[in-house]
């Protein structure tokens, strides 16, 4: 077992990574208050997936509470919700994590638990309930599967939801991340218990789960200790290891368009950028995204929306979201349908007019930057969802350390390159969904 001491910042104590001699890392992190939080975040999302079992991951999510040889379906939830915890889940295109916030007096019955469903999931059919054709009648045994599948409908109907997918797909030539993270209804109908039990054993290894507890305790040992006690794997030692090309610059300039049942258009543009390795392009780009959107004083809202007479804009707004094999930045926006060429010209012409940044705009952005930063330290929760990104996503935990100096290093010619680098609107994806009238 090898321990590393990690100076985090505005934590009392410096966080202790363990490295455990079959692969499992355990991470703790002293807070102090009442409350705790114990999770555990696994290497497999949609990035592991193919197009034969594309949700399986987030299928599984929801199966992994379903019980154990210990506990029946329904009381993990039970036992730990009468304690007052917070228990829940959630899957993304490279990892799904699992997490408890409890009382710290409950901390040795949260981590017997949550131990419990990680490494000896039932995954009862029962559960699962039966196969059925999405498209025909429900079945009258509404389990698991149905659920999953009414949310992927859900998902279907949303309009942002669309416009994001159909960007999502033109951003990348044959990468998994095209991939939806929820899947179709048509492989969660069909996909068998037994694939999904092969799927948990090949990727639900020690050495691809790392897990984390936040909490005031006393003694770290004693921690360390009850998590080794209770997480005895009993399957695959080791994950596969899967190499995919990676696609961080949009090559040619793509477009799509497709209706909806809607009354208004939804437009997107997707960039591919860097690595979240790559530190400082990555606190650059969060700015970009604050010195565009986020804000009714970011450039986008004032400059087409609130300084306009009669803006043709309902929304408009930036996102940035960060990948182990490359993070995308967005620009998404509701518009009316009768002006959407005009609405793909004046984005473009914002996006050109980040050439020129002034010293108060990255100010501004630098502040909220570091007052969000600040935040993520405040509760147990937040910590071990910035310890779980930053070490799953990024690969280090010593890239949190490095983040306020990274971020103070930043200048307005440095934030423009990296704008002309990548937020290019003549080299993007852009899906737009129109009204079916309208198109």
């Amino acid at each position: 077992m090898k321990r590393e001491l990690i100076d985090y910042p505005y934590l009392e104590k410096p966080v202790s990574l363990y490295k455990l001699d079959n692969g499992h890392t355990v991470i703790i992190a002293y807070k102090k208050g009442e409350m705790a939080n114990v999770s555990s975040w696994v290497k497999t999302g949609s990035i592991n997936e193919n197009d034969k079992n594309n949700g399986v991951s987030h299928f599984l999510e929801h199966l992994m509470f379903k019980g154990t040889h210990k506990y029946k379906a329904g009381e993990f939830d039970r036992i730990l919700e009468r304690k007052g915890a917070i228990i829940n889940a959630a899957t993304w295109k490279d990892y799904t994590f699992y997490y408890v916030t409890i009382e710290g007096k409950y901390i040795d019955l949260a981590i017997k638990m949550h131990s419990d469903m990680m490494i000896d999931p039932v995954l009862p059919k029962e559960e699962i309930g039966p196969e059925f054709d999405p498209n025909g009648k429900a079945p009258d045994d509404k389990r698991e599967r149905y659920v999953v599948i009414e949310e992927i409908k859900m998902g279907e109907d949303n309009d942002w939801g669309k416009v994001y997918h159909l960007t999502n797909n033109l951003m990348y030539e044959k990468h998994p991340y095209k991939r939806k993270v929820i899947g179709t209804a048509d492989i969660i109908s069909r996909i068998s218990q037994e694939k999904i039990m092969d799927y948990y054993k090949t990727f639900y290894t020690p050495d691809n789960i790392s897990t984390i507890v936040v909490g005031e305790f006393k003694d770290e040992e004693e921690i360390l200790n009850k998590i080794i006690e209770n997480f005895k794997f009993q399957y695959n030692k080791t994950a596969p290891v899967i190499k995919n090309e990676p696609e961080l610059i949009m090559k040619v300039p793509k477009y799509e368009e497709k209706t909806s049942e809607t009354s208004t258009g939804y437009v997107m543009f997707g960039f591919l950028t860097d690595v979240p390795k790559n530190l400082k392009e990555t606190i650059a780009l969060s700015l970009l995204t604050g010195i565009l959107g986020g804000s009714r004083t970011s450039r986008l809202n004032s400059k087409l929306i609130e300084n306009v007479d009669k803006p043709h804009y309902n929304a408009i707004d930036t996102c940035y979201y960060q990948f182990r094999e490359g993070n995308n930045f967005f620009i998404e926006a509701n518009f009316d349908p009768d002006y959407k060429e005009q609405v793909i010209k004046e984005i473009k012409e914002e996006l050109k007019g980040l050439n020129k940044i002034t010293e108060d705009e990255l100010k501004r952005a630098k502040k909220r930057t570091l007052v969000e930063f600040v935040e993520n330290a405040e509760t147990v929760s937040d910590i071990a969802e910035e310890i779980g990104h930053y070490y799953t996503v990024c690969g280090d935990l010593s890239y949190v350390k490095q983040y306020e100096t990274t971020l103070d290093e930043i200048t307005k010619e440095y934030l423009e390159e990296v704008a002309s680098k990548y937020l290019d609107g003549d080299r993007c994806a852009i899906g737009v969904v129109m009204p079916k009238e309208e198109a």
